[in-house]
This record gives structure tokens, sequence and C-alpha cells, in this order.
């Protein structure tokens, strides 16, 4: 990206502050006046960003440089760490000694002209109101000769009486803190504010960040409650909505798991993501809260009746434990039931005695009190070519003999109708148990029921204590309309639109579920599409708010879809958003692979100090971390910045902030 010329005009002598006097790779020691920062320089603490440049002649001097002596086409960027006090003594003592004589910054107020300079040998006796001002090194700017913005993080070795300190002005700062950024799809994100004082106002800086930075990243967001993860989160889904406007490249899938993204809060007064884009978002929903987000929002339910092949593992997931693990239902959900439909070329025969085995499953979930809508079903039954009633075809003897048997009645008519095939699989099922030797129960040498065939028929023959009510949690996530919100969020997210996932005062269990299904979905697809070439550059961002909920610590060596996301999500442009209080709460595999950091107030050191571990840029800003409580106010780390900048964030309105 070409940059602005870095000209004499952004070190005039009123932004001087100072020379060096020592100094090392990692930071430098400059000599300056308290008093001339007081009246010219107010807000020099720490954290705050200076800038040093080298003098060009090889016999350093002493003194305010001219501009024609400065080497422009290098800039070393600086942050004031701490002062320290003017030693008396030694060689760094003689040098201050004669800086203070000099007085270099009281220049700026026409003591001396700006040429004038002092040979080294020349000494002074100490003066009160002088400062060693530390700052560490952030890096270094150079200017390549294409015209090119070049950074690295080191600094050249060199006298350190040849560096000179400046206040970077407005322009300079606004080059320093967004020239890196991504020059495309930018968004209005906050001010640079160093400090939890005002004084940021005076000269407001606007921050910006590239969406396409989180596009295809892992982005982590971490901080005390209230100290504004979802706001965050609201300005980076509303920054990449607005970003992808017109190509519609970003799909959006978020976790909402405390509704604040699919409803909105009169209190705040302002519309929720779901509501400000009502055209691009959809919102699933497992309880309605706000009829303004449910108009358009769809209900979060399984139809258990037609995701044959996928139910038991969803029952699984949303039974209690304690339930799920028992003798008496744990057999059931260790059964596979073959999905409801037909493939090429399939035997009818073949087709027809799973099709009988789907409909046994059926029987459980009607007598667990699952409703059914039977012409639903039908429709299923007569898309796979098969005949729309629903007789199981068992044959003329085993009726005959368990009609008998059971009810002491000769057997009905073959069933036709949904109830007719429930009260078929009881009394078969019902004889098989008690006369399991019984000969029509064997079809061409084999009992007629396979080994899953016969565990949900011993499920239905419950003995004391035990019953099918026992499935009933999973009643409030069933209906017998839902389609598969699975496939539909997968197209949905193809098209770039967002979805959302509302899941306020759902459990932890039922959190872990949806989103654990979901992001499996979305990897499987996004994967599928890599190999057949047909990811087309559309990417997939999903977002988890309380992210410890769904991949606590410990979990690393687990190799589970989070983990798969992180590690080869980028491959296959699945972008990654989560936010939590706690570094030390979310997986370790997560944490090493995260690209963007937005960082609030954390009140642990061992939390900032696990940050740091995990990435450095963190280590000089940790007691900042620390002290600063001022909602909002995110130290900043994202795939464009080569260093950390502290941000005021603004406040989401729903009003766009993207820049042209």
């Amino acid at each position: 990206m070409l940059i602005p010329i870095i000209d004499a005009a952004c070190f005039a002598s009123s932004h001087y502050l100072g020379q060096g006097v020592s100094g090392s790779f990692k930071s430098l020691q400059f000599l300056v006046s308290s008093s001339a920062a007081l009246d010219h320089h107010s807000g020099l603490i720490p954290g705050r960003f200076v800038v040093a440049l080298r003098g060009q002649s090889p016999q350093q001097a002493l003194g305010l440089p001219s501009a024609s002596s400065l080497r422009l086409e290098r800039l070393y960027l600086l942050r004031i760490s701490r002062t320290a006090a003017v030693p008396e003594q030694g060689s760094a003592g003689v040098l201050c000694q004669a800086l203070i004589k000099l007085n270099p910054c009281g220049q700026q107020q026409g003591s001396r002209p700006e040429a004038q300079l002092a040979p080294l040998g020349q000494l002074a006796p100490a003066s009160h109101g002088f400062e060693l001002l530390d700052c560490e090194v952030v890096g270094t700017f150079a200017r390549t000769a294409e015209g090119l913005l070049h950074y690295s993080s080191d600094v050249d070795l060199a006298p350190a009486v040849s560096y000179h300190l400046y206040r970077p002005n407005h322009a300079l700062l606004d080059l320093l803190i967004n020239g890196g950024v991504a020059a495309t799809r930018r968004i209005a994100f906050g001010q640079l504010r160093i400090s939890e004082g005002l004084d940021y106002l005076n000269d407001a800086l606007q921050a910006v960040v590239s969406m396409n930075d989180i596009r295809g990243k892992r982005t982590a967001m971490f901080g005390k409650t209230r100290m504004g993860k979802s706001n965050t989160v609201k300005l980076i889904i509303q920054g990449m909505l607005d970003a992808t406007a017109a190509q519609r490249d970003v799909g959006q899938l978020i976790f909402d798991v405390n509704g604040e993204y699919a409803n909105s809060n009169p209190q705040d007064g302002v519309s929720a993501i779901a509501v400000a884009y009502k055209d691009r978002c959809t919102s699933y929903y497992l309880t309605r809260r706000n009829t303004q987000a449910d108009a358009t929002g769809i209900l979060l339910r399984f139809n258990f009746y037609e995701r044959t092949d996928e139910a038991m593992g969803v029952m699984r997931e949303l039974l209690p434990p304690e339930v799920a693990n028992s003798d008496y239902v744990g057999g059931l959900l260790g059964c596979q039931i073959p999905a409801l439909s037909r493939g090429e070329n399939e035997p009818p025969l073949q087709v027809f005695r799973r099709i009988r085995k789907i409909m046994l499953y059926w029987t459980v979930l009607d007598r667990s009190g699952f409703e059914a809508q039977p012409e639903r079903l039908k429709a299923a039954l007569t898309a796979l070519g098969m005949p729309p009633s629903f007789n199981p075809g068992f044959s003329p003897s085993l009726r005959l003999a368990a009609y008998q048997a059971i009810s002491n009645t000769p057997p009905p008519p073959a069933p036709s109708s949904f109830a007719q095939m429930v009260n078929e699989f009881l009394v078969i099922g019902q004889f098989s148990k008690r006369y399991p030797n019984d000969p029509s129960l064997m079809v061409d040498g084999r009992f007629i029921f396979d080994m899953d065939e016969e565990l949900m028929v011993t499920f239905l023959q419950p003995h004391a204590g035990t019953g099918t009510y026992v499935l009933r949690p999973c009643l409030p996530y069933h209906s017998s309309e839902a389609t598969n919100f699975t496939a539909d969020t997968l197209e949905r997210l193809s098209r770039g639109e967002t979805v959302i996932i509302d899941l306020g005062s759902a459990s932890q269990q039922i959190i872990r579920f949806f989103a654990r299904s979901l992001s499996e979905a979305v990897f499987a697809m996004q994967e599928k599409k890599f190999a057949n070439n047909e990811l087309n550059d559309v990417f997939v961002q999903l977002y988890f708010e309380e992210a410890h909920v769904i991949f606590p610590p410990g979990t690393s060596h687990v190799m589970d879809v989070y983990s798969r996301i992180a590690k080869e999500g980028a491959k296959f442009n699945i972008g990654f958003v989560y936010s939590t209080q706690s570094p030390s709460t979310i997986s370790s595999d997560l944490l090493t692979q995260t690209e963007n950091f937005f960082i609030g107030h954390l009140s642990s050191e061992l939390d900032v100090q696990g940050l740091a571990q995990v990435q450095q840029a963190f280590k000089s800003v940790q007691e900042r971390i620390l002290r600063q409580r001022t909602p909002g106010l995110l130290h900043v780390l994202t795939y464009s910045h080569r260093y950390v900048v502290p941000l005021q964030a603004n406040l989401y309105t729903g009003e766009s902030r993207l820049l042209s």
C-alpha cells in the first residue's frame, strides 16, 4: 500500500521531546524535560506511542536537530514504559549533564536556533526538571524504493545518542495506527485511547478494523462482565453484514446464548442485529421471547419422525445423563435407525425391510408421546416408491398366532393407518417376547427382528419402574411440522446470509448440542466443497459467546470439531469468533491458533500472564490490562496489526460504520 511521505513537517521542533542517552534492541532511554512536557506535551503517560528518528551524520552531536539532519526514510515506533531519575555519574551521567546544559527542549521557545548543535565534549552542571523516559521498542517502519510501508519488529544497532524522540502529530499517528490495516472492507471501530482519561477526545483519532482480517480467521474476545465483549461482537457482525452487502460472500452463524442478537432490548434503545438487518438475518428460537424478532423467526425444533438416522444421537444429547446412560434407555439409544431414503437401483424388498424398521421406531416415538403427522409420513413413503400405507408386512401366519395369543381374537385387516400400525407392532412385539421360539417368528431361517429391532421391542415392553415416558424430556424440542433446520441453515450460509440460533434460557447441555451439531455440519459442508473445488471464495463465520461452555480447557487432546476448525478452518474458509471472561477457561488448542484478539479488563494476573504466553505482543501491556476497567476500552491485535493498539470501541447503535 502506498503511504504519505514522511516529511519534515511531522517532526517540527514543537514536537521534540529529547535525545537518546542509552538503549538496547528492546528499549531506548531519552532525556526529556518534564517541565516542557507539562507545557507542550501533556499526556506523556505509560502506553503512549512516540516515535524516534536517527541523525544523518555518523558524528553524533547534541541538541535539537535540524530537519535536514534527520533520516526520514526510517521511523522507529516506541511506547512509553516508565520514567527514571537522571544519573549523576558514569558515561550516561556525563551525557545527561551535557544535554541538560543545552536544554534542547527549551529551544522550542526560541532560546536557541534550531541548527545550533553542541559537541559532545561540552559539559554542564546538573539541573532539576529533567527525567529519563524509558521507551519500549515496538518496531521500525521503513519506506521501500517503491514507496511502500514496511514494518519490522526490531531496531538496528546504533549509538543511543543518534536517536531523537518526537511526539507524532495526528496525521503520522493515523498512519501508524491505521496504515497497516487491510485497505478494503474497513469499519470505524473506535478511537485510539491510551488511558482511562478523557484526553483522547480532544484530538480524537479514528481507528479502523478490516473485515478481511476477521473473515476466515480465529478471533478472541476476553474481559470481565460488562466490559464490552457483546458490543464488540455486534460491531463485527454488523461490519461483516455491511461489508458483504453487495457480494454476499460471507455467511454468519451466531449461537446467541443470551438472546441479545435476535431480540431487541427496549432499555438499550437500539435494534438487535436480527431486527436491524431482518432482510439478511434468520433467527431460530427455542422459546418465544420478543415479538419483534419472532415475527421473522423460525421455531427451532427437531422432527424425530423424519430425521430418523440422526434421532438417537439427538436424544442422547437432550436426555439427562442419568437417563441416557441407564440400562433401559441406553440400549435403545444405541440402535442404528436407517435414513428415510432410498438408494439408486436399490431392490424394493431391501427398501421395504428398512422401512419396516423405521415403522417400529415410529411406534416407539408414538408410545413415548411424540406427536406425528401421518399424512406427511405417508407422503414420505410415497416419495420412496413405497405403498402409501403403514403396513409392516408381517406374514398371515405370524399375525394369526400373535393376535390369538395376545388378544384372543382373529387378526384384523392389514394395517393401513398410523394408529393400526402402532397396534400391530405392539401385538407382534409382545408375542415375540412371550413366545420367542414360535416358528412363525422365523423368516428364511432367521429371527424376524434384528438386534436393533429387538432392543426397540424390549423398550416397548417396560418392566416395573420403567416406561416409554422416560423419553419425554425430548418432547419440547420436537415438532411434527419442523423441516430440517440444519440443511436450511447450511443453505442460508452458502447464500451469504446470517443465521442466529437464539438459545436464551437453554441449559448448557442444550447449548453444547446445538453448537456442536451445527458446527460439525458446517465443517462437513466446507470440507466437501474444498474437496470438489467449490468453495468459490465464500466463507462461513461462527460466533460463540460464553465460549467456556462449548470448548472448555482440558480438551486440547480431543480431536473434536472445534479443534479441527481451529487447525484446519482457514483451509476450508471457516472463521471463528468467540468470547468469554477469561483466557484460562478456553481450550489451549483454540488459543494458540487465534489471530485476532480484543482484550478488555482482566482482573487475574494468571489470566494476563497466560495471554502473554499465547501471544507475546501482550507481554508489555499486562499491567494496563489489569488496571484499566473502563467498559469498551480494549487492547486490540488483529491480523493486520503487528502490535497491540488500545481502542475505545464505538457503541453499537444499529447504524452502519462501514467506510468507503
